[in-house]
């Protein structure tokens, strides 16, 4: 972070805002389900609580796992969301973990290969015209993609099951639900097949593209490596990948051999095996760096083929790579956090302006209390003005968009600093000496005052905070939003807001909320 955005932080603006410091490591683990369910129980019983507990004792962190190889609702199937979920999981481990963010476990099952629940029509159009033209029947594409002509361009979107199939969810008659779900599940084969075959024959005419046509065979899990390794800059620092190769799978035993590779037609499916070698050990490889990859080769033994017992020895050393990989990662993102008083302001701060630009994105009407709090803010009064209500009546959005205002409008002319706390959100806002700390801070940095002369105790230190205040001048005007200044914890009377000056300095304001 340069010292101009530093400047502009300590400021009180909340334009261009960098991201807060997360206080999450959040990883989603991405697998097929079948194959790696004695890795996954195993991190889950023996890995998870050791690196939770070493985040939160070491660096003060929350540890999560986003496995959604467990728990997707049925209705998440009914309406084709499972990939689209998945996808926004992604998306917000990659913004909120500190360090990791997705690691992959890939074997020998390419895994589920479901069609897309959106398509532009006129994508569609071209494959339901060029089956058609081969003889073939189209009629489950008409069926189960309606256009929605609202949306530019155009796309046709795949229904939800249970309007066509209407028992697919009725868990009250057991015997409609299990028809109807075979019905489903027989559909979707022979519309993967027409999609795969109207695509391939489209991408030989040169009418899409290898990654047009690639949508039609992709699985779940190379999705999500693509948003999740293969799309990302920075893998070093964020994913990890674990790759297992067992030798000597018993084809003749069809049931159990089919958890762990693609069967199609009681052998195995050889597309899906070269689309799995391509992305295990062609893609994957090439975009994550060799220290983040952990390869294993392990026998097929007995009748399970994967045994806890009988395979003992590779489960904890990949438990034990696992732990240290993870480690490694959150302890590098550590090392890159300022951890020094100044460091530690700007965090703080940055939480108040995000905070106070989400209320603000959601915030309309108001106008004739805004008028009100903008003449108070030109005016020549010298007490704070306060919002109270009942809670839940709106006065937070009110404060947050006064800050807003304050900084982009009101006071466009000159240099605010705006103090903007919203206490109680954050470990440092919700008792009084720290908050009184931290807003000192803030206003020492602006007028260039040491730090060191900030008092700790409470008494000097409400003293110091007054005194501070003095600093605002004509181009520096001082104005502090201070939300439930009521619920602060550690005031020394029954009077929560004693330590407030009821006169404040010139060029001085202060926009304070409270319960009615």
């Amino acid at each position: 972070m340069d010292d101009r955005t530093i400047d502009t932080i300590f400021a009180g603006s909340m334009e261009n805002l960098p991201p807060v410091s997360s206080k999450i490591v959040r990883i989603f683990t991405s697998s097929t389900f079948t194959d790696t369910t004695m890795e996954r129980n195993n991190l889950m019983a023996k890995c998870y609580p050791r690196i939770k507990d070493y985040c939160r004792e070491k660096h003060g962190l929350e540890f999560q796992v986003v496995d959604m190889r467990w728990g997707v609702r049925d209705e998440a199937t009914d309406d084709h969301m499972t990939t689209e979920l998945c996808m926004r999981e992604i998306q917000n481990c990659q913004r909120l973990s500190m360090g990791p963010n997705f690691v992959v476990f890939l074997g020998q099952k390419y895994g589920y290969r479901p069609i897309p629940t959106y398509i532009l029509s006129s994508e569609l159009q071209l494959i339901r015209d060029d089956l058609a033209s081969m003889g073939v029947d189209v009629t489950l594409l008409d069926l189960w993609y309606k256009k929605d002509s609202n949306a530019v361009p155009p796309i046709s979107i795949l229904q939800p099951i249970s309007s066509i199939l209407i028992n697919f969810n009725n868990k009250r008659v057991p015997k409609l639900q299990a028809e109807d779900q075979a019905v489903w599940w027989d559909t979707l084969t022979k519309m993967q097949k027409l999609f795969r075959k109207g695509a391939a024959s489209l991408f030989a005419q040169g009418k899409l593209d290898k990654d047009q046509t690639h949508n039609y065979f992709m699985s779940v899990t190379e999705r999500e490596v693509i948003n999740g390794v293969l799309n990302v800059k920075n893998t070093k620092n964020h994913c990890l990948a674990y790759i297992r190769y067992i030798n000597n799978i018993n084809l003749q035993n069809l049931k159990k051999a089919s958890l762990y590779v693609d069967i199609l037609n009681r052998s195995l499916d050889t597309e899906a095996c070269k689309l799995l070698a391509d992305l295990r050990d062609v893609r994957v490889p090439n975009r994550i760096e060799a220290s983040n990859i952990q390869k294993y080769t392990i026998e097929w033994i007995g009748r399970e083929g994967l045994d806890v017992d009988t395979h003992e020895e590779y489960l904890n050393h990949f438990i034990t790579h696992f732990y240290k990989n993870i480690v490694k990662l959150v302890d590098r993102a550590m090392r890159k956090e300022d951890s020094s008083a100044q460091g530690q302001i700007v965090t703080e701060i940055l939480q108040h302006l995000h905070a106070c630009n989400n209320s603000v994105k959601v915030f309309y009407g108001r106008e004739e209390q805004l008028e009100r709090i903008e003449r108070y803010m030109l005016g020549t009064s010298d007490k704070p003005i306060v919002l109270y209500g009942e809670g839940g009546c709106g006065k937070t959005s009110l404060l947050a968009k006064s800050a807003a205002l304050t900084t982009n409008d009101w006071f466009a002319k000159v240099r605010p600093i705006c103090i903007i706390r919203f206490l109680g959100t954050t470990p440092d806002s919700s008792a009084l000496t720290p908050t009184l700390i931290s807003i000192c801070q803030q206003i020492s940095y602006n007028f260039m005052l040491p730090f060191d002369q900030i008092p700790d105790d409470l008494v000097p230190l409400t003293a110091h905070f007054k005194q501070l205040l003095t600093y605002a001048n004509p181009q520096q005007p001082l104005i502090l939003f201070l939300d439930s200044v009521d619920q602060l914890t550690g005031a020394q009377d029954a009077n929560k807001v004693s330590w407030l000056p009821t006169r404040l300095p010139s060029y001085c304001k202060v926009s304070a909320c409270r319960l009615e």
